[in-house]
């Protein structure tokens, strides 16, 4: 395997995504973010433009069977897009293996039709806003979802792409807390369901691949996803506690030591603070 250039990817994150992710709030680049990440961490020949359009292409493909959007109700305008999602195009959850690092990856999702709720509904909300039908990013817990805001802001309408496009009332939200909180008596807030920004949808779609890669010991590619969020997010906590764990893996236990100090300075009250306490005294006790 090629060693990665950390610092030459860094900087081309930079300036294809970091950089222009600050500049402005534009949902409709979420594709090509997304496939940027595919491109940095998997596969360098990727033609973001190419895949972009075919994304765009179904949205056009759809357009052509929905004349005139703007006079369908809301509700109408979801069936139709997941008509067309769901069973035209079958794009389908991949729940069977869901862990499965490829279902973060746009272009794989793209090319097999299956994913996980956050690259499902990346490629969902981008179809939907080639019919200037906007929809918005939800960064729901352990289960990502999409809504759309009704024109006089009196109310959302959420929705879940991983489950055929379903619209989800407050019922549904809560049993969806509860499967995926069993044992935290989590409450269903307004908080839960704010839009979420791309910076945010990015940073989830990496920490899903960093994770993976930790896991799998490939430490150079979960070391790349780290400093890729940490150019969007440079106080990210998590990062820096993530950065902490790596070079404790890799036996750089000073250098993790001072990570995982910084990680409980900027964030003492977190729920890991005894396990990486233990952590610090381990390290400082086999430094000795």
């Amino acid at each position: 395997m090629v060693a990665i250039d950390l610092q030459g990817c860094i900087e081309d994150w930079k300036n294809a995504v970091a950089t222009p992710i600050r500049m402005t709030e534009d949902t409709r680049r979420l594709a090509e973010y997304s496939l940027h990440v595919s491109r940095i961490l998997a596969y360098p020949e990727l033609n973001i433009g190419s895949i972009s359009r075919q994304i765009d292409g179904l949205g056009n493909e759809l357009s052509q069977k929905v004349k005139n959007p703007k006079r369908l109700r809301p509700t109408q305008l979801i069936e139709e897009l997941n008509d067309f999602f769901f069973n035209k195009v079958k794009f389908k959850p991949n729940a069977h293996d869901y862990y499965n690092p490829a279902n973060n990856y746009l272009n794989i999702v793209l090319e097999r039709k299956t994913g996980i709720p956050i690259t499902l509904s990346i490629i969902y909300m981008r179809i939907a806003s080639v019919l200037d039908f906007t929809l918005f990013p939800v960064n729901f817990p352990a289960h990502f979802l999409v809504k759309y805001i009704l024109d006089d802001q009196s109310a959302d309408i959420v929705i879940d792409p991983f489950n055929m496009g379903r619209i989800m009332d407050d019922y549904s939200l809560k049993e969806l807390l509860e499967r995926s909180y069993p044992r935290q008596n989590m409450v269903l807030t307004r908080a839960l369901l704010t839009n979420a920004t791309v910076s945010q949808v990015i940073v989830r779609l990496l920490n899903n691949l960093k994770n993976s890669f930790y896991e799998s010991d490939d430490l150079e590619r979960a070391e790349l996803a780290n400093e890729m969020i940490i150019s969007i997010d440079e106080t990210n906590p998590f990062a820096m506690r993530d950065r902490g764990m790596i070079f404790l893996k890799r036996g750089q236990q000073m250098e993790a030591l001072a990570m995982l100090s910084k990680y409980l300075e900027m964030h003492p009250e977190t729920n890991d603070a005894d396990t990486i306490l233990e952590l610090i005294r381990q390290i400082r006790s086999q430094s000795r």
